[in-house]
Formats: structure tokens, C-alpha cells, sequence
């Protein structure tokens, strides 16, 4: 039984979906000879690779022209299983286009309508291919110095689980939208947020928020308000505590952001003042206090009912100079 017979019926074992999806992979791999092939992969099993590994490595390393997108696919891309996740991811590691590639080798195929991964059979050769991936660097506090505020706001809140849409757009006085961080991240509503896989999720949230304590503190300290300041990775905004005359009516907390935070426990905090670094947005609506700080001047959108703490820190930003202006 020939190599390629053996690997078109693993796939034909294993693949759940459309015998349109599976037939594409089949024409990508065997060119002309893909009817044959499918045609003498019939009754298959995932056992049939049993005792051709090595022989089905081979045959998908003779397939392979192009390493380095190889290697990056194994040190990296397969971390990603949905089809197109692993398109973007690829495209951020600076190999676009590169799935039918990946697909026509064998090193990767579909599982199912939208499920792309290296059979479990390749373990050895991703192995050696991870280790020949080239190294690649990115900027990420400079990109993601570069981004706006709002963007900031809506990575922040996707890579955290918590993303707000309704509260965005009340802040920013627009919805969501998709966007390419460089080579960084990307997201669309229909794929969602997909990382760069040189590194997790969990590690782009924390150097976003290291960029984010080094902003707050900085605004912070233009505030020159009094009290006790922190960054706070809860809240994932400056606190500063401020109290008129020490009463529990008359005391709350000032949120310093750079950027909005969606983490729910802000809102649940006591006598809460908003300060958003940037300007105010076009037809932000009222119902909702924010002041919105940028250099030396001040926007103010007041509450319906502002409290004593929020015009207390209207007149401080008055008296240290700031330039005001109440809606």
C-alpha cells in the first residue's frame, strides 16, 4: 500500500464535516491524482498509519520547500487549530498565505470544517522543525505604545474575558471594531481576537498593563491629587483614595486610567470618579460621569446627579491649574 493511500485514509478516518473541505485538502495534496487516491482510501482506520510513521515522515519532509514556514508552523502556528486563527497567526509570525502550503505538505490538515492540525503521526518531525525556527522579535511595548486609546481599551478587555461592548461605546462614543495591532494581534467579529502565538495571551495582557501602570502613575502624578495612590492589577487602573472630610459619604476613589477598564470590580466601588486619559469623544452621551484628561486641559462629562466627591475633584483640577471644561 502506497505512502500517500495510507495518509488519505488516516484523514478519511479521522475527519468530521463536509466531504467538500476534506476533497479540497485531497486535490491540494495529490494534484491529479486526488480521485484515485480518494477512491482507494476507502474503509479506513486511524490504525492504518501503524508501522509507516517513519516512512510518512519522509514522504511529507520530500514535500516540504519551504522550511522556514515549516519550522514557524511547528515552533509556533500549531499552537492555533481553527482554520482561520491559524491564517492570522501565520500572517503575524510574517508568513501569509501560507495554509495551503501547510495543507499541500501534509504537515497540516483538517479535522474537520474548521479544524486545521498536524496529524499526531508528524510528532517527531514538528520536534526537529521547531528547532531549526528562526527568531523573531517583536516590539511589543512600542506597537502597542503606538495604538489608540479606545483599541487599547477593547484588547485589554478581550484578552482579559471581560470586555464591556455597551460600556465602550458610552466611554467612547463608539462600538467595537476590528483592528490589526502590527504584528501583535488581530481581531474581527466573526474570528475574534487571535495573538500572535510567539506568546500568550497571558503574557500580551501583562505588558499591556505594564505600559498602563506606567501611564497612570505619570497621570497621576499631573493630578497632584492627595491621598493614597496605587496601580491597581484588580481594578487594572490608578486608585487614588480622596475624602472631603473623612466621612464614608464624602470618600471614594478617583479610577486613573489611560485607558478604559472593563474588570467588573471597578464599578462595584464605592463613590467611583472616572478619569480616562484622551479627549472626550464626538456625542458621548450623559448618564455617566467621566472626566477625560489630556495634557493640560480637562472635559468634564457630568452624572445627572454628580456627588460632592466629583465636584470636589472638579475644583482641585481647577485649582492646580488645570483648563476646564464642564459640559
Amino acid at each position: 500500500m502506497g505512502y500517500e493511500i495510507v495518509e488519505a485514509k488516516y484523514q478519511r478516518a479521522v475527519f468530521k464535516g463536509s466531504e467538500d473541505t476534506l476533497r479540497r485538502d485531497f486535490i491540494l495534496r495529490y494534484g491529479e491524482r486526488w480521485s484515485h487516491i480518494w477512491n482507494s482510501a476507502t474503509e479506513a482506520s486511524e490504525e492504518d498509519v501503524d508501522g509507516f510513521v517513519e516512512s510518512l515522515i519522509e514522504m511529507v519532509v520530500s514535500r516540504i520547500d519551504d522550511v522556514e514556514t515549516a519550522a514557524l508552523y511547528a515552533a509556533y502556528g500549531r499552537s492555533l487549530s481553527l482554520e482561520r486563527e491559524l491564517e492570522i497567526g501565520m500572517a503575524l509570525l510574517g508568513k501569509s498565505n501560507s495554509l495551503e502550503k501547510l495543507l499541500k505538505w501534509g504537515l497540516a490538515m483538517h479535522f474537520s470544517d474548521e479544524v486545521v492540525a498536524a496529524p499526531p503521526y508528524l510528532a517527531k518531525l514538528l520536534m526537529k522543525l521547531a528547532e531549526k525556527a528562526p527568531k523573531l522579535e517583536v516590539d511589543v511595548l512600542g506597537e502597542l505604545s503606538s495604538a489608540d486609546g479606545p483599541t487599547l481599551a477593547q484588547l485589554e478587555g478581550l484578552l482579559a474575558g471581560d470586555f464591556d461592548a455597551e460600556l465602550h461605546k458610552a466611554i467612547y462614543s463608539q462600538l467595537p471594531t476590528s483592528f490589526q495591532l502590527g504584528q501583535l494581534a488581530v481581531y474581527t467579529p466573526e474570528v475574534g481576537l487571535v495573538v500572535n502565538p510567539l506568546f500568550s495571551r497571558e503574557e500580551l495582557l501583562t505588558s499591556l498593563l505594564e505600559l498602563k501602570k506606567r501611564r497612570a502613575d505619570l497621570l497621576a502624578k499631573a493630578l497632584s491629587l492627595h491621598g493614597e495612590y496605587e496601580f491597581s492589577a484588580d481594578y487594572r487602573c490608578g486608585v487614588q483614595y480622596l475624602s472631603i472630610d473623612g466621612s464614608l459619604e464624602n470618600s471614594g476613589v478617583v479610577a486613573i486610567c489611560p485607558w478604559m477598564s472593563y474588570a467588573r470590580r471597578l464599578g462595584r466601588l464605592h463613590n467611583l470618579v472616572l478619569i480616562v486619559e484622551g479627549r472626550r469623544p464626538p456625542n458621548v452621551a450623559g448618564g455617566r460621569g467621566v472626566i477625560y484628561v489630556e495634557g493640560g486641559e480637562v472635559e468634564v462629562v457630568k452624572p445627572p446627579n454628580p456627588s460632592k466627591l466629583f465636584n470636589y475633584l472638579i475644583d482641585i483640577l481647577y485649582s492646580v491649574g488645570f483648563v476646564v471644561l464642564e459640559d
